[in-house]
């Protein structure tokens, strides 16, 4: 969960940033090169494509850096900005004739790397595997709400306009994915996991 203070943090950086602090610059960059890496990782297999895209995005930043504005949370802005990279950065071949948008959650199954794991306390250990088990039989829209919702802390509103869907959908989206992963044989798991450890 992220809190306050880290915001508060990010904000101060990002306007030192915009005015050509360079150790601010490289804060922020440290702060969520990581994060972003395995968001990232989660839309785009290509590991390597991930990191390029993610090295664009903070040179582009640096060198436009005049013409940007103050943002309510940099943290937002960098998740939104490279899920709109990845996207763009899709072949014709992978997304046929339709906007990736509109394509439908069963045509996009989400594969988890392997290494992936949401809990990291060893008493959890059995429902960790569990889970990451079922979450791969999520369409991928149910994951990437999941995840960005419970995982990375972000509001409904921001996630709407991260995926850029309304409001409503999101909540849609994740009351699939729950209604999902229950379905799933998940049963008390899924309180403890969704609610605990993704908080």
């Amino acid at each position: 969960m992220v809190s306050n203070s880290t915001t508060n943090d990010d904000k101060l950086l990002w306007q030192a940033f915009l005015l050509g602090d360079e150790v601010a610059f490289t804060t922020l960059y440290q702060r969520h090169v990581r994060v972003l890496f395995s968001y990232g990782k989660k839309l785009l297999s290509d590991e390597d494509a991930v990191e390029d895209l993610i090295q664009e995005l903070f040179i582009d930043l640096w060198q436009t850096r005049s013409r940007l504005s103050q943002v309510e949370s940099p943290r937002f802005y960098l998740f939104r900005s490279l899920r709109r990279r990845i996207h763009k950065s899709l072949s014709p071949a992978n997304t046929t004739t339709q906007n990736w948008e509109c394509i439908t959650e069963e045509t996009l199954p989400v594969t988890l790397p392997q290494e992936f794991y949401i809990i990291e306390e060893e008493d959890v250990q059995h429902q960790k595997d569990s889970l990451n088990y079922w979450l791969k039989n999520l369409p991928i829209r149910q994951y990437e709400v999941l995840m960005l919702r419970y995982y990375q802390d972000f509001s409904y509103a921001e996630i709407s306009e991260i995926l850029s869907i309304n409001e409503q959908s999101v909540r849609n989206l994740i009351q699939r994915g729950v209604s999902k992963l229950r379905q799933l044989s998940l049963h008390n798991i899924l309180l403890v996991l969704l609610f605990n450890f993704f908080s």
